[in-house]
């Protein structure tokens, strides 16, 4: 009845996502091009006036989407756990970027992402509490038979709620053991990982987070020139070797203890969990 506007969303995934409105041919209403952050399945997005009460708004709009926080607060120092069962060691690599090795991409910042390779299909495990936001749980094993590498791979992401997302890359399919929405905690599992090569088994994982703004730059990019919007971090883990960031190429010892499980619990989570882990 007062000739305003009232824009809202739905979203079908879980977790934070930065929204762009782009507004052009507007009449009777001041309005810029709006940004914010989106977290629950639906809701109101922006509203528009009008200068003439009595008139209604014309306007053209469009606008982008991306999954992350535009005003991240990561925490840098915190203390991860290695995504595995305890006491379980592992070997574990610094992976190469395929975008730049293969495609003469730009190097995304910080670059960080890690590898294990294992001759048994061993149980993942969150490295710290978060909400799973995406999955996908599609590809047989057979679709990358001795790869150079793919794209295709099963994957969970969870987000913390500093803003940061974990990316756990090379499950088995159907022994995804999470869902969409889902909250977890360090030491949850996550799933059982996949045969990559040779008869090995193969996950990668890495965190980062939403660091450029104007992410609908990247809607015109081809693969030649894409640049990601994400910034990687490397983490601290806590292991049996000490708290540490990983050197590739070293062996790490899986360590969970009470203190690690509840760094992100409330004074009321924390007394449950001790009556009850």
């Amino acid at each position: 009845e007062d000739n305003s506007v009232d824009f809202y969303y739905e979203k079908t995934k879980p977790g934070s996502y930065s929204v762009d409105l782009e507004f052009s041919n507007v009449n009777n209403c001041d309005i810029n091009d709006y940004k914010t952050v989106i977290r629950g399945n639906s809701g109101t997005l922006q509203k528009l006036r009008p200068l003439d009460k009595t008139k209604g708004i014309s306007y053209s709009f469009r606008y982008n989407s991306i999954m992350g926080d535009l005003e991240p607060k990561v925490d840098s120092l915190f203390r991860y756990t290695l995504p595995f069962k305890n006491q379980k060691k592992v070997k574990i690599y610094e992976a190469g970027n395929i975008g730049e090795k293969y495609y003469g991409q730009e190097k995304v910042l910080n670059w960080k992402s890690y590898v294990v390779r294992s001759q048994t299909p061993d149980t993942i495990c969150s490295m710290r509490r978060g909400i799973v936001v995406d999955l996908i749980n599609e590809y047989d094993e057979s679709s990358y038979l001795n790869p150079e590498f793919t794209s295709k791979r099963n994957l969970v992401i969870i987000e913390h709620k500093d803003g940061t997302f974990a990316i756990y890359k090379g499950l088995k399919k159907n022994a995804v053991f999470v869902k969409l929405g889902q909250e977890i905690y360090p030491k949850t599992e996550l799933g059982i990982m996949e045969k990559y090569d040779k008869g090995s088994y193969r996950l990668d994982f890495s965190v980062n987070y939403l660091f450029d703004k104007d992410f609908k730059s990247n809607k015109s990019q081809t693969l030649k020139n894409y640049k990601s919007n994400y910034k990687y971090i490397k983490p601290y883990f806590i292991t049996e070797e000490g708290e540490i960031q990983i050197e590739s190429k070293n062996d790490y010892t899986t360590l969970f203890t009470d203190a690690v499980i509840t760094q992100e619990f409330s004074k009321s989570e924390k007394k449950k969990y001790a009556k009850d882990p």
